[in-house]
């Protein structure tokens, strides 16, 4: 199974949430349109014309560069996925790239993100952190997920995480780590639907990597 690439935007409502993945629905229909009818579209040279158009609807000049590319495995019709639960918009595919900086800088300056990140670190508070966790695990394990991914209150190991969920209150907190090995970057997907209800928000990551993804540019 391929690594998942994803970017991943807060907004200050549900609604202004849905109404950014719409947007981003629309951009994979437009992609998947490019892919079936463009001559060549998967040429290193080419500015796929629906990352232009995004771009223009947006404000943001879209590059013609590596660092602004779509870089998935397979067809984007078959490897895109746009989710938003509650004020949150996850978007990824299997593969290498999804816009990179680029992408976050539409998703902040024209659709109203208050944070983005390629790395999402999610903080979900709830009244019982523990029993969130534990039932959270039992999820993934019944997905069939049951290696892939690390439940712990210590706060060193995040370091060599790639993906994180810490439910938390008053200082109570349990992280699910997911790092890139094995399947564990699709359990953490599998885990994002379950939030529906829960109000995640991005936590700005304190650390170096994470942290030049959580911004627009």
């Amino acid at each position: 199974m391929s690594h998942v690439v994803m970017q991943a935007a807060e907004f200050s409502t549900a609604a202004a949430a849905e109404q950014a993945a719409a947007e981003l629905r629309r951009l994979v229909a437009d992609y998947v349109t490019y892919e079936k009818t463009a001559d060549a579209p998967w040429s290193e040279g080419a500015v796929p014309a629906p990352l232009v158009e995004f771009g223009r609807r947006h404000g943001v000049p879209w590059p013609g560069d590596a660092t602004s590319r779509f870089l998935l495995k397979g067809l984007f019709g078959d490897e895109a996925n746009v989710l938003s639960v509650d004020r949150l918009v996850f978007f990824w595919g299997g593969g290498f790239d999804l816009g990179g900086a680029w992408l976050r800088a539409v998703l902040l300056r024209g659709l109203g993100a208050v944070h983005c990140t390629d790395l999402p670190q999610l903080v979900v508070r709830v009244d019982d952190p523990q029993a969130r966790a534990a039932a959270s695990g039992e999820f993934l394990v019944e997905e069939d997920f049951e290696e892939q991914f690390t439940m712990t209150s210590d706060d060193a190991v995040l370091d060599g995480a790639l993906f994180i969920i810490t439910f938390e209150r008053d200082g109570d907190r349990v992280h699910l780590t997911f790092d890139d090995s094995g399947v564990q970057e699709w359990a953490f997907v599998a885990m994002l639907p379950q939030l529906s209800g829960d109000d995640p928000a991005l936590r700005a990551p304190a650390r170096g990597l994470h942290g030049t993804g959580n911004h627009g540019v």
